[in-house]
């Protein structure tokens, strides 16, 4: 079966380790069906700046996720 957007039950985030890109990760209930995109950041982060955001990054991918519908 495959799954779809709708079956993602939970968006992690993370920084690349150049830290001028982030990684999102929607997980579904199958294991072997994750969904992947990502974007390019304008300028470098520090990863405990990344950490610090962390909420709002997951956030902001959760909003990337809904509208690729």
């Amino acid at each position: 079966m495959m799954m779809t957007v709708d079956d993602v039950e939970q968006v992690d985030a993370v920084l690349s380790d150049d830290g001028c890109s982030v990684f999102f990760y929607g997980h579904t209930p199958d294991d072997d069906e994750t969904f992947f995109w990502s974007v390019s950041l304008p300028m470098r982060i520090e990863e405990a700046a990344f950490d610090d955001m962390l909420p709002e990054w997951v956030d902001l991918g959760w909003k990337m996720l809904t509208q690729q519908e």
